[in-house]
């Protein structure tokens, strides 16, 4: 392994796992902890698709951690779909970014970015089970309540997600991303460019497409307010006041 370092940022690349890098990022804004604040960055390529990075921050102090995926090749927004139907399947590699929406369409269920959303890079088992642990909690809070529906429907959802393990029943598995940093890698999987439609409908998770054309008018508005202000000072000025 070897291990490079510049001011506030170590860099380790490792032949295997490829290039980490430990960037500290000052005080936390949720603890207060001084300099416990850092961003860990992974960079590596992940076979018959390319060089991904995936980043955490985390805090050392109070445990708070943020993580996201970013592929590192330009790619075009794009829904990929892959039909599960045996166990093999289930190890369908899944890139989801923190923009990224995905859907399990015989369950009904659809998990979309959020203001606190997080990247991951797993495989369709691994989706299968974050959804069965928040359909556990979910179930339970319910039960709670007395909702004998909704626990009920969980149940439902809950065997058919042991089904799909199993390879008894089939589920279709679809991810989309408008900009482009989640996809489906697989034998089996299928992919086309999103609409423009589509893209609108999706969600950016906690991020914000800016217009370059609208950012330079905010410049000019600016500049304008600055002009005018300015030329009121001069009027001042030349009246003696």
């Amino acid at each position: 392994m070897l291990m490079g370092e510049k001011k506030g940022e170590k860099v380790y690349v490792n032949p295997e796992l490829g290039e980490v890098q430990v960037i500290s990022l000052g005080d936390c804004p949720i603890c207060g902890g001084k300099n416990t604040l850092k961003a860990i960055q992974h960079i590596h390529e992940i076979p018959y698709f390319g060089k991904v990075m995936e980043s955490t921050i985390i805090c050392e102090k109070c445990g708070y951690r943020n993580a996201d995926v970013m592929i590192l090749e330009d790619r075009p927004p794009k829904l990929y779909t892959v039909k599960v139907e045996e166990e093999k399947d289930l190890f369908t590699r899944v890139v989801r970014s923190k923009s990224g929406t995905i859907e399990l369409e015989e369950i009904g269920v659809k998990i979309e970015p959020g203001p606190a959303s997080e990247g991951f890079i797993t495989n369709v088992e691994g989706v299968l089970e974050r959804v069965r642990e928040t359909l556990l909690m979910a179930r339970e809070f319910r039960k709670q309540e007395g909702d004998e529906e909704a626990v009920k429907k969980a149940d439902e959802i809950l065997q058919y997600i042991e089904d799909v393990k199993e390879g008894k029943k089939p589920l279709t598995v679809k991810i989309a991303d408008p900009l482009g940093n989640s996809a489906l890698i697989g034998e089996k999987v299928k992919s086309r460019l999103l609409t423009e439609e589509e893209i609108q409908k999706l969600s950016l998770g906690p991020y914000q497409i800016v217009n370059p054309e609208e950012l330079e008018e905010q410049k000019e508005v600016k500049g304008g307010d600055k002009t005018s202000e300015e030329s009121g000072e001069e009027k001042k000025e030349l009246s003696g006041k």
